[in-house]
C-alpha cells in the first residue's frame, strides 16, 4: 500500500449536447448523439446517424451497443449504428427508477443482454443479436424487486442489481451467471444474500468477488449509526468490514485498491484506510444522486462514463465534458 494518493489529471473537453458516453479504448463513444466520438487529445469524429426519440443513456460492447431512456421504457440494440431490434421494460414506476440493463459476454465470448423485458422483477438473460432467450422457464416465481442499476463482475461470473423493494428502499442482489443460465430460477431469489438494504445505496465492483456499498441514509435495524458509511462485501466471506465517513456518499468508482472516487456534488478521493477526502474537484458539479430511485427528479444528473480498469471517469455536462485520470 501506498500512503501517498494516487496523481490525478483533468482534461476538459468542450463539447455541448452529450447525451451518452462509454469508453471504448481511449475515446468516449455517444452513442445516443449518433455515435460521435471524443478522444483525449482533443480530436472529435461527428455524429453518423441520428435516433429521432428521447434516448439519454447507452452500454456498450465494441460495435454492438444498446441505447435507452434511463426513465421510460424503451431501448434499441445497435450493430454498428444500425438497428437490430427494439427492447421494452414495464411500464410499472418506469420512470421511477433506472433502466435495469447490462451488456456482457458468457464464458464463450457469447455478446449477451442482461435485462428484465417484461417485468420489473424478473431478470432475463438474452442473446444480444438474436433476442433468444438463454433463461426462459415457465415456471419461474419472481420475488417482489425492482431491478436496476445492474452490472457484471470484472471476471463476468457475477451479476449485480442494485435495485430496491417497497417502502420504498435500496436493496443489493448478487447472481451467479452460469447458475442463472442452468437454473433460471436462481434469478428469481435474492441470489447471493448481500444483507445490504438502506434508504439510499450505491455500489461497485472493486474485484472479481469484492465490491464496495455505499451507504447514505442507513435503515438497518441492526446498525445504531445511521450515518454515511462504506460496506466491504466479499461475494463468498460476507461483509468483512465497515467504514464511517463525514459526508453523503454518491455514485462511486474503485481507484486501486486503496481509494474511491465519489460523485456526491462534486468528485472525491476518499482513502478508503481511514475514510478521509484527500482530494477534490468542486467545480466539478455532479449532481446529488444516492439512489436507484428518482422521486422526485433530481435537478440535475450528470452522463457518466466509469473506466475503473484504467483508472479515469467522464463527466459530462451540458457544456463540456470533465475527464479524471489517476496514475
Amino acid at each position: 500500500m501506498s500512503d501517498m494518493p494516487p496523481k490525478a489529471r483533468l482534461l476538459r473537453l468542450p463539447h455541448e449536447g452529450v447525451r451518452s458516453l462509454v469508453w471504448d479504448g481511449d475515446t468516449l463513444a455517444d452513442w445516443v448523439g449518433g455515435i460521435r466520438r471524443f478522444d483525449l487529445k482533443g480530436g472529435y469524429e461527428p455524429p453518423r446517424v441520428g435516433y429521432p426519440y428521447l434516448f439519454d443513456a447507452a452500454v456498450a460492447d465494441g460495435d454492438d451497443a444498446v441505447i435507452y431512456t434511463r426513465f421510460g421504457t424503451k431501448g434499441l440494440v445497435l450493430r454498428a449504428g444500425s438497428v437490430l431490434r427494439e427492447l421494452n421494460r414495464s411500464f410499472y414506476y418506469a420512470d421511477a427508477y433506472d433502466y435495469p440493463i447490462t451488456v456482457f459476454r458468457l464464458d464463450s465470448g457469447r455478446k449477451v443482454i442482461g435485462h428484465c423485458p417484461e417485468d420489473c422483477n424478473r431478470l432475463e438473460i438474452e442473446d444480444l443479436e438474436t433476442g433468444e432467450r438463454l433463461t426462459a422457464k415457465s415456471s419461474r416465481q419472481s420475488a417482489a424487486l425492482f431491478h436496476s442499476r445492474l452490472s457484471v463482475s470484472p471476471n463476468g461470473r457475477y451479476l449485480m442489481s442494485a435495485g430496491w423493494l417497497w417502502h420504498p428502499l435500496d436493496q443489493i442482489n448478487i447472481y451467479d451467471i452460469a447458475e442463472g443460465l442452468k437454473s433460471p430460477e436462481h434469478l428469481d431469489g435474492p441470489g447471493v444474500r448481500t444483507g445490504t438494504w438502506a434508504d439510499k445505496v450505491s455500489a461497485c465492483w472493486t474485484h472479481d468477488k469484492r465490491l464496495i456499498f455505499g451507504i447514505s441514509q442507513d435503515e438497518d435495524e441492526e446498525d445504531e449509526t445511521p450515518a454515511p458509511k462504506l460496506r466491504f462485501y466479499d461475494v463468498a466471506e460476507g461483509l468483512t468490514r465497515t467504514l464511517a465517513l463525514e459526508e453523503q456518499v454518491g455514485q462511486i468508482m474503485p481507484v486501486g485498491e486503496d481509494y474511491l472516487l465519489n460523485l456526491y456534488d462534486h468528485p472525491k478521493l476518499i482513502d478508503l484506510r481511514t475514510g478521509a477526502v484527500v482530494q477534490a474537484w468542486p467545480d466539478i458539479p455532479c449532481g446529488r444522486r444516492t439512489s436507484s430511485i428518482c422521486i422526485p427528479k433530481p435537478d440535475f444528473m450528470p452522463t457518466l462514463a466509469f473506466d475503473p480498469q484504467m483508472r479515469r471517469c467522464a463527466i459530462a455536462t451540458e457544456q463540456e465534458i470533465f475527464v479524471l485520470m489517476f496514475d
